[in-house]
């Protein structure tokens, strides 16, 4: 029986909360289509996330997409709903929230959207990124979605009219309520602070619908009473291919790090590689997929990356008539087309993609819907099964703004046998 529902904006969302459950052996599923059916939701599932793939919608698109959810679970019984965020607030996160609220209006949404243990926290209403106003962090400078405000109620204000109320670490639950709040944005500065708001919720009847990252959801496992089974460990392969489909600066410098200091061998792919899927038709593109995959059987780490400057990918697009906006979906596409070759070959490998959408474009390209996560192998770095005509491949996603500099040669030291 499902007892929480997890709604996430994107696939790599999706998987670092969803693995807070499945790491310790609660029966998990998480999907990437928006209409399930009762027959998709296994008996023994308890934790249902769904990834609505809504960060780059338009806000009344990205409204729909996650109120039918949470309305489809409010008719089957579910009673707590959990609007994951992003950590770094990109996304359409006034609206979303307002999704989830209006599934019950006598409710209020509990927004934790602090996750301390990697510098990510929120004091007074505003949120800080490693000591740093949010706006002035390298999120402020995101590619796709630079967040220009760090005070969320103003962040919310941009896309909703919901009201809402900032609720200091010291402030009791009750006062939420009184002045018609309907979204309360909660202090977190340590781990600590998400425990206790939990179980005040808990010991006053209303932990019902819950808002935050992965480190609310690291934390819930030990609010809901789940049943447990045996823990998943991940695979070591003969090899790790990354296919790095962020653009963020932080993945750049990993992918830099993982060259000169881990021996990763690296390959760039040019404007057309990864700006015209359909090159990978041609018989260039189908002989540069070879040379990936002699790359693969002769190198135990391998990096290709989608690095430009700003202006060569402006200049490229306003040539090709390419929008702005199809820039990450492109890059994903052609990311998906060189590794649907590798796994077609059956070759022991792991996959490590970076950026939500990559994982996601693969999927889309070989009409996967499901996946199975397995464990965290570095902290919000996910190891999943995906299965698909019958052969199970291991993958791992991380989100692009994640990890430290070394995390690519610390995720090897693990996998590569």
């Amino acid at each position: 029986m499902v007892k929480l529902l997890m709604i996430a904006d994107d696939f790599t969302g999706a998987l670092d909360t969803g693995v807070q459950f499945a790491k310790r052996g609660i029966c998990t599923q998480i999907f990437t289509k928006q209409k399930l059916e009762d027959a998709d939701v296994r008996p023994e599932t308890e934790v249902l996330v769904v990834d609505t793939e809504s960060r780059p919608m338009e806000k009344a698109e990205a409204y729909e997409a996650v109120h039918e959810i949470a309305a489809w679970a409010v008719r089957r019984g579910v009673r707590i709903i959990f609007k994951k965020t992003d950590s770094a607030l990109r996304g359409n996160i006034g609206i979303e929230l307002q999704a989830v609220a209006d599934t019950d209006r006598d409710e209020t949404v509990f927004f934790m959207p602090g996750h301390p243990t990697i510098g990510r926290i929120t004091e007074n209403g505003t949120h800080y990124i490693e000591g740093k106003l949010l706006q002035d962090s390298v999120f402020g400078a995101d590619p796709f979605e630079p967040v220009k405000k760090s005070y969320i109620p103003d962040i919310i204000a941009d896309q909703s009219e919901i009201p809402v109320r900032c609720l200091r670490r010291e402030e009791p639950i009750e006062i939420c309520g009184a002045d018609n709040c309907r979204v309360a944005v909660c202090d977190v500065t340590c781990t600590e602070d998400i425990d206790r708001r939990l179980e005040e919720l808990k010991a006053q009847g209303r932990l019902k619908l819950l808002a935050g990252c992965a480190a609310l959801a690291d934390r819930l496992v030990e609010i809901i009473p789940f049943h447990y089974a045996k823990r998943k460990m991940f695979q070591k392969t003969d090899s790790l291919y990354v296919a790095c489909g962020s653009l963020n600066q932080i993945t750049r410098e990993q992918v830099e790090y993982a060259v000169k200091e881990c021996g990763f061998a690296c390959r760039h792919l040019t404007m057309e590689q990864k700006l015209c899927p359909a090159y990978y038709e041609t018989p260039e593109g189908k002989a540069f997929i070879g040379e990936i995959v002699k790359l693969c059987e002769t190198e135990k780490k391998i990096v290709v990356d989608t690095f430009d400057g700003e202006e060569d990918i402006h200049e490229y697009r306003m040539i090709h008539g390419i929008p702005q906006a199809d820039v990450r979906f492109l890059i994903s596409e052609s990311h998906g087309h060189i590794v649907k070759e590798i796994v077609d070959r059956r070759m022991d490998v792991t996959i490590l993609m970076t950026g939500g959408d990559t994982l996601m474009g693969y999927m889309k390209l070989i009409g996967c819907t499901q996946l199975e996560p397995v464990c965290e192998i570095e902290p919000g770095v996910v190891v999943s099964m995906l299965v698909w005509n019958g052969y199970r491949q291991q993958v791992i996603s991380k989100s692009g703004g994640f990890g430290t500099e070394d995390i690519m040669g610390r995720i090897a030291q693990k996998i590569v046998k």
